[in-house]
């Protein structure tokens, strides 16, 4: 039931992702002026639709529902009548035809505003941006960071939040800023001294404890949840285990168990727990997680959060129509740069091509997000919606990108490409792109084992 229940949410997400993406093309050629033949949701064999207007455009669903596509009237593609050959794609001019094609991945970028503003008027739930814990000799300590301090501000950017405050910090370390917060103490605004970007690890997962601040989840010592064949579960830990000591060393919140446990990668750590009423002693050696800069431990745990607790951080954030549309604009904004900025890092290698993920990984990140709720699933459809758009808008051949690449170098050489040239690209194209899926997969499979 998992299974099917997993499948059917990627299938919904990739459909609503790439239905849109096609309806700019579709929208953009009647625009134009160019015959639409077929606007298909799904490929293949078609199971139902409609035949309609003065083009007799066959909108129809089709068996294989992984996206779909526009088919416009082209002579590359069969006999066109004489009189609709001004309609045909492929006699339009360099603007229509660049236009046509650019349209589908801009229409993710809208698909993508309208997704957060939804998410931003509707209102959404999110933890106060509070800090419950700070670790010693991090970079949060030395800059003056207490416990108890709420974040209002990162580099003059409002933060309402405990993920705007980790979206932010990804965004401007990203581009090579250093970080300034601004937090509320004792009912006073305090200024702290500066990060250095060069010291933020932005490949670890967690980015504010890469930094040493943590949330009020720091406060427990109980394992709320345990991966399945992670080093935990596999040494015999439960969820409800509370830790005592590692090695000895008494621990007194979450923080202390997760640097423990980073620093600690292969090691056998002695750990003293309590169950139920009694004591006991495990050993398990957390795993080696790889970064480019450092080896980490890790066992496969989370904490586990007292109901009343979570409820208490809980704050529920709502906006006007015109705030919403502002803010949802600017999250598409700051999304696209942090995609376009991962980009560059794999292309110079300063990240790791592992973090590429394929169908298996969406298809549970889709499935996560809607069990989460409204919220969780629009922002991820948001955030392929522009992983979609940026992706298509790389020159490579069989991609949009491509095409406008083609259309580009037609305009410099003031002539079209010989089709000879362009299949070859196209075929050097399809192998790029079957050889990157392969490596995402590949990918997936390695997170799964």
């Amino acid at each position: 039931m998992d299974l099917i229940f997993t499948i059917s949410v990627f299938v919904l997400t990739v459909s609503i992702i790439v239905t849109f993406h096609e309806l700019g093309h579709f929208i953009a050629a009647r625009l134009c002026g160019v015959k639409v033949l077929e606007f298909s949701v799904g490929f293949g064999k078609r199971l139902f639709g409609k035949t309609y207007g003065k083009d007799k455009t066959d909108y129809k669903v089709s068996a294989l529902p992984l996206g779909g596509y526009v088919r416009m009237l082209d002579e590359r593609e069969g006999d066109v009548s004489e009189s609709e050959k001004t309609r045909a794609f492929n006699n339009q001019s360099l603007l229509k035809k660049s236009f046509i094609v650019f349209a589908g991945p801009f229409f993710n970028f809208i698909l993508a505003i309208f997704f957060y503003f939804l998410i931003f008027s509707g209102g959404y739930i999110g933890f106060k941006p509070e800090v419950g814990a700070v670790a010693s000799y991090s970079s949060a300590q030395d800059i003056g960071f207490l416990q108890g301090d709420i974040i209002i501000k990162v580099n003059s950017k409002k933060v309402n939040t405990w993920s705007d405050v980790s979206l932010q910090v990804i965004k401007f370390a990203s581009a090579k800023q250093d970080i300034f917060f601004e937090i509320l103490r004792n009912e006073r605004t305090v200024s702290l001294n500066r990060i250095d970007y060069k010291t933020i690890n932005l490949e670890e997962k967690n980015i504010l404890e890469n930094i040493g601040i943590f949330s009020f989840t720091s406060k427990t010592l109980k394992i709320g949840f345990i991966e399945k064949d992670s080093p935990a579960d596999k040494a015999g830990f439960f969820v409800g285990d509370k830790f005592l000591s590692i090695d000895d060393r008494n621990v007194q919140n979450w923080y202390e168990i997760v640097t423990i446990i980073k620093r600690s990668p292969g090691e056998n750590l002695k750990i003293k727990i309590q169950r139920n009423n009694s004591q006991k002693i495990l050993y398990v050696s957390p795993e080696k997680i790889e970064l480019s800069r450092s080896k980490i431990g890790r066992l496969g745990i989370g904490p586990l959060v007292d109901p009343e607790v979570i409820n208490k951080n809980k704050i529920s954030v709502k906006y006007g129509f015109l705030e919403s549309s502002k803010l949802a604009v600017l999250k598409t904004y700051d999304f696209t740069f942090l995609t376009l900025n991962f980009l560059y890092k794999l292309l110079v290698g300063e990240a790791s091509f592992k973090n590429i993920s394929g169908p298996v990984g969406i298809a549970g990140y889709a499935a996560d997000s809607f069990d989460n709720g409204y919220t969780s699933f629009l922002s991820l459809l948001a955030m392929l919606s522009i992983s979609i758009g940026i992706l298509n808008l790389l020159p490579i051949p069989m991609l949009d990108g491509g095409h406008l690449m083609y259309y580009l170098i037609e305009f410099i050489i003031r002539r079209p490409i010989p089709e000879t040239v362009q299949l070859i690209f196209q075929q050097i194209g399809m192998t790029f792109l079957i050889l990157l899926s392969f490596f995402a997969l590949y990918n997936d499979i390695l997170r799964i084992m």
